[in-house]
């Protein structure tokens, strides 16, 4: 990394304001620094925005300096220019290239994924869920945080895809979708993908798929009938913007501050996600104690209409335990996928799948409404 480079270009698209993992606030811009040369600039100097908004708006040519020149991850051979606070933003005279705006976004195929190293910046792309291939919980920071893998595919090739925590339950087996803001890794030789802070999904048209497809190998789950003997289920709001647990939120309040950030947002904002144990008796008479997902509580609220007390753990464990028998599906990491009332035997079973949109914490009656902020690795770096 260089220090104290000078870098003249044309400013394009200042980002509104972020927040980063270590809960800096930041924002980026778009710098032309050649006739189709496009950088991105990183400034961790807040109060240098209207600067920024200014002289974009004002198709101005400026000069950067001060600044470092860092590898950039989602520009492969070029670089990203981070701003400090001690970095100066000047008008610069007449540059050799004109001004223009950057292409399009245009989206990969998967073939084109393949291609790239890992820790890219993929921006757009559409994919077919062929298969699920995992679900567990590890621990991020000290917090559990669910993460769900697929294959995915379009008519180009197959990858793996790892969607974590909220962005889980906005993903089925054989539905089409358009991901925005992923970011590549390496699983041996082959590059996959995985969802980022900033990413989000939505459902799109057909996705067409290559003419063979590889089927991955997959442990089996198994299904478990019987009583309840134990239950804990821990509901935690969580920060839409740094992703902190927090302790002293008050669902009767219509704000509430942020215990890491310190950024005060409306309580609503503030996003629900399950932990907890399941102990059930099953056919051979011993207890099984199992690792409870977000996804598999959060199915079990949604399919039960308990709305009213999503984000009373203690309420949710004495509807749990007071049923007189669950069939429950467990992965082989040991891993409640999920649950619900038994039924007779030889019906259907009641069981819903754990695919659906995520929690937020309403007003007062701490109801749940739709959380339309789609945010995926909520601790993974782009």
């Amino acid at each position: 990394m260089l220090e104290d480079e000078v870098v003249v270009g044309h400013l394009h698209t200042v980002s509104p304001m972020k927040t980063s993992r270590q809960s800096r606030r930041y924002f980026e811009a778009t710098l032309q620094t050649g006739r189709e040369a496009f950088n991105r600039v990183v400034c961790f100097s807040p109060e240098k925005r209207d600067e920024f908004v200014h002289a974009a708006d004002n198709g101005q040519s400026m000069k950067l300096v001060g600044t470092r020149k860092s590898i950039s991850y989602s520009n492969p051979g070029g670089f990203d220019v981070l701003v400090s606070s001690s970095s100066r933003l000047d008008v610069a005279g007449e540059l050799a290239f004109p001004r223009r705006a950057p292409h399009t976004i245009d989206r990969l195929t998967i073939a084109g994924i393949l291609a790239l190293g890992p820790r890219q910046r993929v921006e757009v792309m559409e994919v077919r869920v062929l298969q699920v291939i995992e679900n567990k919980v590890v621990q991020v920071q000290g917090t559990p945080v669910e993460l769900k893998k697929f294959e995915v595919c379009d008519a180009t090739g197959q990858t793996g895809l790892t969607v974590w925590d909220r962005l889980i339950m906005a993903v089925e087996l054989g539905k089409c979708y358009t991901f925005s803001s992923l970011s590549t890794r390496k699983d041996g030789d082959r590059t996959v993908l995985t969802t980022t802070p900033s990413s989000v999904v939505t459902t799109t048209g057909q996705v067409g798929q290559p003419a063979s497809i590889s089927v991955m190998p997959v442990r089996g789950e198994e299904t478990l009938r019987g009583p309840v003997t134990g239950v804990q289920i821990v509901a935690k709001p969580r920060c839409p913007r740094c992703h902190a647990g927090q302790e002293k939120l008050d669902v009767k309040l219509s704000t509430h501050r942020c215990e890491r950030c310190s950024i005060l947002q409306r309580t609503t904002a503030y996003v629900i996600t399950y932990s907890g144990l399941l102990i059930v008796v099953g056919g051979d008479g011993e207890e099984r104690s199992m690792v409870l997902s977000n996804s598999a509580v959060f199915a079990f609220v949604r399919e039960r209409f308990l709305s009213g007390s999503a984000h009373d753990g203690p309420a949710l464990e004495e509807t749990v335990i007071a049923i007189p028998e669950v069939e429950v599906t467990i992965n082989a990491e040991g891993l409640v996928v999920r649950f619900a009332e038994a039924t007779v035997q030889g019906g259907q079973g009641n069981v819903l799948e754990a695919e659906q949109p995520s929690m937020s914490y309403a007003r007062e009656t701490g109801a749940l409404v739709r959380d339309d902020e789609s945010l995926g690795d909520l601790f993974q770096k782009d």
